[in-house]
Formats: C-alpha cells, structure tokens, sequence
C-alpha cells in the first residue's frame, strides 16, 4: 500500500511536467498564441505589425524550431519560437547589409565615406554578436534573464551606425539600416512577450 502510495505521489507530482512535454511546451510557463494575436500585441504600429506578419508567416520554419504543439495545431505556436524566428531574420538582415557594405567598400568611397562603412562593419559585428547569442543560446535555453539587455546591445550599434550613414550624402545602406533597426526592433517587441 506504501509503495502503492508512493508511486501515485510521484505521478502527481511529475503531471505538470508530463503534460508540458505531452503538448509539445519548450519553455515551461511561455504561452503559445496564433500569429496574428502575437504581432497585435508585440507590435503598436501597422508598420510592425506587417512587418511581423510577413517574418512570422512561414510556418515550416515555426515547426523546425521545435516549439509546436503536439498534436499540431497551426494557428497557435509558443511565443519563444516568434522570438527566435524574428531574431534569425534580423540576423540576415544584417548580412545582407554587411555584403553591401563590403562590396561598397570594394568601389571608389572617398575617405569619408570609407571609414563611415568601415566603422559600420565593425558595429553590425557587434549587433550580430548579440542577436546571435539571443536566438542561439538564450532563447532555446529559455534563459530570460538578461534578455532584454542583450537585445539592446544589438540595438546600440545599428543605432551607431544610422547616424554614422546620416552624415553622408545620399548613402544606399541607409535604408538597409533602417530596415535593419526594424527587424531587431521587431525582434525586441516579440521577445517582450516573454516578460521580459
């Protein structure tokens, strides 16, 4: 009977975790939310909010992360798999700018302009250090704490950067920066859901 007893005492208390897994939850307590619900709340202006929808939209990508319900259910995915998508096309985002930079780099810059894009590069380094070690290592580890400054560190040089690219005439990779603040912009607002 004892033994009986210690047995159901164990199965009660393995339960949460046992339907966590059963329901296909990665990070424990992290609530799952269709699309469209996610961006409403993580975006406050229709800019984002498209821009959201058009990052969050690939579904297949979703599943390969891991964090879709099982059974499956398409219209609801665990909030930490947005935050790792948005943060993997911020990433290539900056590598789309970094080629442009360096094939700009490769053609006739006056001085200025060439330590403007030099000093970009090093600064989009640092952004994708850190969105890198965000949709790499602390989301996928639900490690939450620190997050939010992690995705600011990303931020800062993007920042740098924009008005390093201000002070030139007419330069082509301002509007790739732009796009790029965006993107970790949409990045961060996602990861907010989180509670962080």
């Amino acid at each position: 009977m004892a033994k009986t007893m210690k047995t159901i005492l164990v199965l009660l208390l393995a339960f949460p975790f046992l339907v966590a897994v059963a329901v296909g939850e990665h990070c424990p307590g992290v609530r799952s939310l269709p699309v469209e619900a996610a961006c409403q709340e993580a975006c406050g202006t229709r800019l984002m909010y498209d821009m959201c929808m058009d990052t969050l939209h690939e579904d297949e990508d979703l599943g390969k992360l891991g964090f879709g319900p099982d059974p499956p259910q398409p219209h609801s995915v665990e909030v930490t798999a947005y935050a790792v998508l948005a943060a993997q096309r911020a990433r290539e985002s900056f590598a789309a700018t970094v080629d442009a930079a360096s094939g700009l780099l490769k053609g006739s810059l006056n001085r200025d302009e060439r330590a403007k894009y030099d000093a970009c590069l090093v600064e989009y380094g640092y952004a994708d250090f850190s969105m890198a070690r965000v949709a790499n290592d602390m989301l996928p580890g639900c490690r939450f704490a620190g997050l939010a400054e992690e995705y600011m560190k990303g931020l800062i040089p993007l920042e740098s950067c924009r008005d390093r690219l201000m002070r030139l005439e007419a330069s082509p990779l301002y509007a790739m920066n732009l796009v790029d603040r965006n993107k970790e912009l949409l990045a961060y607002s996602l990861g907010q859901l989180l509670g962080i």
